[in-house]
């Protein structure tokens, strides 16, 4: 794999390329985006987004996944890619402690209506529990229900408010928060300028099809501006990274 961006074109690592940034949020955890999409922007084939992917992709996802302490995503996105208990090998370890986080991820799915099944691989470790992060109007016997097998944060009243949760997670001691989607869950962190940086994976396909974007939900007022800090490639793949401009 080699960098690109900025010059001079080296071959590099991707352990090191994404740990040059200092990430400490404003007064919040760091909040990072992943995904990827195809050149015409899709975001999946037939609904999932891995025959997107490539062996590049997946050294970067893994780059990428060492560096949270709290892996966020959409319960859509949970269900859809079959979500299950973060690594816990030696060497994810390693990476992780050399990265400054937590030496095991922990998952937080967010979900209004708790329609997760608890016998699904998600919920399987007893020792790293998954977060739900819920609203006070989800059911509470949807919540009872889950917390036998979860840590259930309830953060909003009619909807999760997102900011409350993170400040949950704060209070929990996480300091970097990677969300991997879905588009709605990505469109509620952006419209709430939660976003720090985002990397976006762009995969040389044209798929057509009326696949979502990285980000859909309701407009916003103004357009987000993201500066370009690093580009690397491999297998005619760009794996891109952005600062959000706040």
């Amino acid at each position: 794999m080699y960098r690109i961006l900025p010059p001079p074109t080296v071959e590099i690592d991707p352990d090191w390329a994404y740990r040059e940034q200092d990430r400490r949020g404003p007064g919040r955890p760091w909040v990072m985006m992943n995904m990827i999409a195809s050149t015409d922007g899709a975001i999946d084939w037939e609904g999932a987004s891995g025959p997107l992917g490539s062996a590049g992709d997946k050294d970067v996802f893994g780059a990428i996944r060492s560096l949270p302490d709290v892996i966020l995503v959409g319960s859509t996105t949970a269900r859809v890619e079959d979500y299950g208990p973060p690594s816990t090998s030696v060497s994810t370890r390693a990476r992780r402690l050399e990265a400054g986080a937590w030496p095991v991820a922990r998952v937080a799915v967010v979900s209004n209506s708790l329609s997760l099944d608890p016998e699904s691989r998600l919920f399987t470790s007893r020792s790293n529990r998954p977060l739900i992060i819920t609203s006070e109007a989800s059911p509470p016997d949807r919540r009872e229900l889950l917390a036998e097998r979860a840590d259930v944060i309830v953060a909003g009243g009619p909807r999760v408010d997102l900011t409350a949760a993170l400040d949950v997670l704060a209070d929990l001691g996480a300091r970097t928060v990677l969300s991997e989607g879905g588009p709605a869950l990505n469109a509620q962190l952006v419209a709430g300028g939660l976003v720090d940086e985002v990397f976006l994976s762009l995969a040389p396909m044209l798929l057509a099809g009326d696949s979502r974007r990285i980000v859909q939900g309701a407009g916003l007022t103004s357009p987000v501006e993201l500066e370009l800090v690093q580009v690397l490639t491999e297998d005619h793949y760009l794996f891109l990274r952005y600062l959000v401009a706040h």
